[in-house]
């Protein structure tokens, strides 16, 4: 009898279904911020360079030196991504960190000429210094014009890409981040269609950099030769013969085209070479076979 009392209370049955109610909304809340922290994590590509190999290019000494190598707005550029290069890439991003830009389209080659022409990807960068972000809207207006392709997993694998990223990390470490592979036999008509997506950003908020080794497998003598060859094509502009370069020249004709016709663009007819090598000269041996190297800085005319 008591129980059928109790279940009958009105007071108590009020109770009951206040503290369902509030069970009902409690849960509903929990629901909702259970939601909002658990956020979609963007994937990254590990780490192609492991900080031992960093620490000479980040040294305190290293970064005091030549400051004021550069004089102007740079518009573009070319780096190596030869590791054996590394001062030289430490120094070139050094220089283009002076001007802060928001964010770099890295420009290189698909060494295997692996899938697609012209790859791009969405997944963020590694690096011992923290994460290099990719940026989405760039990326996106590229894949939505149809003349480039997502593909992460070749991406990953691709050093000519991977191993500048520590570099962005540490000399500017706000910039993000556009990586395009192409392969070697992509015309300078896809070159220009692909520019042509890429100018407004360049115009705004965006600074190019051709991410190009040159001379390969020659002797140290062969390749100071043949630098000679492919700086005199880069300050004719010469398309032509660039077209027709093989790895004993460069391991990116298109790359290298898509730096000049951006130079170009601008009106900007001369370049400042930073650096002019090969890793025969920086390891001191004359009989190894060699990567050449060039650092090259296109500024925009004073107005």
């Amino acid at each position: 009898m008591s129980y059928m009392k109790l279940c009958c209370n009105p007071r108590i049955l009020r109770s009951i279904y206040v503290v369902l109610i509030l069970l009902v909304i409690f849960t509903t809340i929990c629901g909702c911020s259970t939601e909002k922290k658990v956020e979609k994590i963007k994937p990254a590509q590990a780490s192609f360079v492991p900080k031992q190999v960093l620490l000479p290019y980040f040294s305190k000494t290293f970064e005091e030196q030549g400051q004021d190598i550069v004089k102007g707005k740079i518009s573009c550029g070319v780096v190596p991504h030869h590791l054996v290069a590394g001062e030289l890439i430490a120094e070139f991003m050094k220089a283009l960190a002076l001007q802060k830009p928001e964010v770099i389209i890295l420009i290189g080659p698909n060494h295997p000429n692996a899938e697609e022409p012209i790859i791009t990807g969405s997944y963020d960068w590694e690096t011992p210094e923290g994460i290099v972000n990719t940026n989405e809207e760039i990326v996106q207006k590229l894949l939505s014009q149809g003349k480039v392709v997502e593909n992460n997993k070749v991406l990953a694998k691709e050093h000519s890409i991977g191993n500048l990223m520590p570099f962005v990390k540490h000399y500017m470490p706000e910039t993000e981040v556009v990586p395009l592979i192409l392969h070697h036999d992509v015309t300078f008509q896809e070159v220009d269609d692909l520019l042509e997506i890429l100018n407004p950003y360049l115009e705004q908020k965006a600074v190019l950099v051709g991410s190009v080794d040159f001379s390969h497998y020659l002797t140290r003598a062969q390749a100071e030769e043949k630098d000679k060859e492919t700086l005199k094509v880069m300050q004719n502009f010469d398309y032509l013969t660039l077209a027709h370069m093989g790895n004993d020249h460069l391991d990116s004709p298109a790359s290298l085209a898509c730096v000049l016709r951006v130079a170009e663009s601008k009106d900007i007819k001369e370049f400042q070479v930073l650096a002019n090598t090969n890793s025969g000269v920086i390891m001191e041996n004359d009989l190894m076979e060699t990567t050449s190297y060039f650092t090259l800085i296109f500024r925009e005319k004073d107005k």
